[in-house]
């Protein structure tokens, strides 16, 4: 991602939902502080990250042997998803922080624009014409899937259901807090900047702060989860 000051100038938008606003601004902040890192502070990033990425890739090749044939002829094609059906997906703010790394210009006006108007569609504001507009979708939406594929396909096809639990058991390595996971520390890294979103759940979700307090029981009081994680120069 190289420095996008155009999106950094973009006055806030109005007359849009406060889910639309919420994002946009989260997108923002992120623009901005990844505006004063240096290459080295971003590739350090980066490379943080990669672990992640390649969890993603084996999850996007699972999607294809399995379920993208079936969804596409079930439901996108229909316009009937129930993946992309709703106004509001959840996002983590570390999920904004990765697509944000391996986004370039194109990406991120492609991904920004629709949150600047009113959504209309009664879909995902993210919804394009040819799929999701994220560069890295949002873990939630990756891990997600509805009743007939669990039913016919996950419970229902051998071998398939114990390689969807190792999955999920891979999910909870980088976002279940009972131990040091990059959601978490990508937050840190970027509160340490000074920037501060609704979507930092890591820090401000009770539910996610009880898992921490829990580990770090666990590991016999001690601090599971250093402020050191992730540095850059840039954060005081």
């Amino acid at each position: 991602m190289q420095k996008n000051r155009r999106w950094q100038r973009r006055e806030r938008p109005r007359g849009i939902s406060s889910y639309n606003l919420d994002q946009w601004t989260s997108f923002r902040a992120i623009l901005e502080a990844m505006g004063a890192m240096d290459a080295a502070e971003l590739q350090r990033l980066r490379e943080t990250a990669r672990p992640y990425l390649r969890f993603r890739e084996e999850l996007d090749l699972f999607h294809k042997r399995h379920v993208d044939g079936h969804c596409t002829t079930a439901c996108f094609e229909k316009g009937i998803s129930a993946c992309c059906g709703f106004e509001s997906i959840f996002t983590f703010f570390g999920d904004q922080v990765i697509t944000v790394l391996f986004s370039d210009e194109e990406d991120m006006d492609s991904l920004l624009s629709p949150l600047t108007m009113p959504n209309t569609t009664g879909k995902c504001v993210y919804a394009g014409p040819a799929g999701c507009l994220w560069k890295v979708r949002p873990i939630s939406c990756a891990m997600f899937f509805c009743d007939d594929v669990k039913k016919n396909i996950l419970q229902n096809t051998e071998g398939i259901e114990g390689e969807w639990k190792e999955m999920q058991k891979r999910e909870k390595e980088f976002t279940w807090p009972d131990r040091q996971v990059l959601f978490d520390d990508l937050e840190k890294c970027f509160m340490a900047c000074n920037v501060d979103s609704p979507f930092m759940y890591f820090h401000k979700s009770p539910g996610l702060l009880r898992i921490k307090k829990q580990g770090r029981r666990n590991h016999g009081g001690k601090e599971a989860f250093p402020e050191e994680a992730i540095s850059t120069s840039t954060a005081k």
